[in-house]
């Protein structure tokens, strides 16, 4: 018989806002079958019961990042992320330190480029990677996920150093004489990953135990990982093998109506995927009114209304649950409108439904989240990386922009994530920015929009999915000091993860 373990003498807290001093939790079999207060008896040690004195440490429900990309996470590991880096010259430094690794022609593939991080006014062009690699294609996916960015060489080996791409819900960059700059945008950047050739599975197949022991090592008990169709069939071959050691929750992306063929829930594997718009650091998310500084730019739909309106049906016939990507307030509104009219037919009244992002909302629509049962799936950590982004590009619109309150004070439900690699998975920088609005590496900005910060059991209720209770998972992660004080909010970052215990 499976060993029971009793964790005592800990701080609970259960969920729901509700707490346990000197508590104790006992499960056997992945469940809770006992949980007590000071005054209650604690589970004694014998034969069949390990017992492990917390000395006061603080016991959560599981983490959980209800939007990352898994896949990707592994493969951020083995390539260039630029995502650190302050400067154009300090990108292509990187860039060419992996080139130099390299036999001559060979691909570089990495990640994380930001234009606002390096102070640019323009995107990049290829003529500036050219200088870090003039003799290996190189293609840089930008840290929104969103726009490549590639060399010369790559553009020649890729077909595209003359024509630019032309897709429905993409653009292609062109200097004056009509040829590509190297940058693609939206779709047209998904045609030109689709040009780059197979993924090396064998090394990501190497690298993803690697990134679930990471994330297990920043408190995470589960994760919600969205994965197009290459990443998700690596995925599939690694979990062939056997468990990853980690609840996980399969969101597979659909691009095209016709991408819903063949594709039927399964469990661990119930929702798929979309997309409504692009970005807020590309300047591509859909707006209801022109970027600031950008007369006649609206951002761009990923989908037409039409389109969006086959996939998300024709995914609920299938028997699936639904998730948008929608930043802007423009594409936000329209996946509601679709939503609205999903709830209206009897058979998807309960269909989970979750609309990712909602960057910036506009007020009227924030309602809508409660009134048809839509998850909002947020990414608190945006706010520290994009606040400055959104003043510049948004303006006043910023008021109702990662709005997580008043989406949970309308009675909607809020689900929090970090969207890694884009960000980083630790849920506790997360929870700093859900508590404080506030960039810990600029502390004399103050809170951005301090109306919206939460209270941190309400904000932990948004990284969980469970409850410490009798019946319950018996996911935990234990932190080694109490970060629930409402006084003392640098205690999230400075705590630590003293275990996590999956089933």
């Amino acid at each position: 018989m499976p060993l029971r373990r009793a964790l005592i003498n800990g701080r609970l807290y259960l969920g729901g806002g509700r707490m346990l001093d000197g508590g104790f939790v006992s499960f056997r079999d992945g469940r809770i079958d006992a949980v007590g207060g000071a005054a209650d008896r604690a589970p004694a040690g014998s034969e069949d019961i390990q017992v492990t004195d917390l000395g006061g440490k603080l016991v959560l429900p599981g983490f959980v990042d209800a939007h990352l990309h898994l896949v990707h996470y592994a493969r951020s590991l083995t390539e260039p992320d630029l995502s650190a880096t302050g400067s154009l010259d300090e990108g292509l430094q990187l860039v060419r330190s992996f080139v130099a690794g390299l036999p001559r022609g060979g691909w570089l593939t990495g990640r994380g480029w930001d234009k606002q991080h390096w102070g640019l006014e323009d995107f990049p062009v290829r003529q500036m990677l050219d200088r870090a690699a003039p003799d290996n294609p190189v293609s840089l996916t930008s840290r929104d996920g969103h726009l490549v960015w590639v060399n010369s060489a790559g553009l020649r080996e890729l077909g595209l150093a003359d024509e630019p791409v032309v897709v429905e819900g993409g653009e292609t960059l062109v200097d004056g004489s009509g040829r590509p700059t190297g940058v693609f945008k939206e779709n047209a950047a998904t045609a030109v990953w689709s040009r780059l050739g197979g993924l090396d599975e064998g090394r990501l197949m190497d690298a993803l135990p690697e990134a679930v022991a990471r994330l297990r090592g920043f408190g995470l008990t589960a994760v919600h990982t969205l994965d197009d169709k290459r990443s998700s069939a690596v995925l599939t071959k690694v979990l062939d093998r056997g468990p990853l050691g980690m609840r996980i929750e399969r969101i597979r992306e659909v691009l095209e109506p016709g991408d819903l063929e063949g594709l039927e829930p399964a469990p661990g594997a119930s929702c798929v995927k979309t997309y409504a718009d692009g970005t807020l650091g590309s300047q591509t998310a859909s707006m209801l009114a022109p970027y600031a500084g950008q007369p006649g730019n609206l951002g761009i739909a990923a989908l037409s209304a039409a389109k969006l309106r086959e996939i998300v049906f024709g995914a609920l016939r299938k028997g699936f649950g639904v998730c948008v990507h929608a930043i802007g307030d423009r594409a936000a509104r329209l996946v509601l409108d679709v939503y609205e009219e999903a709830r209206r037919e009897r058979a998807y009244r309960e269909a989970p439904l979750r609309l990712e992002h909602a960057q910036v909302l506009d007020p009227a629509d924030i309602p809508r989240f409660a009134g048809l049962k839509v998850v909002a799936s947020m990414q608190p950590i945006h706010l520290v990386g994009d606040r400055h982004v959104a003043e510049r590009y948004w303006g006043g619109r910023s008021a109702t922009a990662y709005a997580w309150k008043r989406i949970l004070d309308a009675g909607g439900r809020v689900v929090f994530g970090s969207d890694a690699p884009i960000e980083s998975p630790n849920p506790l920088v997360g929870l700093h920015a859900a508590v404080t609005r506030t960039d810990p590496a600029r502390p004399d900005q103050g809170p951005w929009y301090p109306a919206e910060r939460l209270d941190v059991r309400r904000a932990l209720d948004c990284y969980t999915d469970n409850r410490i209770a009798v019946g319950a998972r018996a996911e935990f992660t234990i932190l080694d000091r109490n970060i629930l004080d409402p006084a003392q909010p640098g205690a999230i970052l400075q705590a630590r993860v003293v275990e996590t215990i999956i089933p």
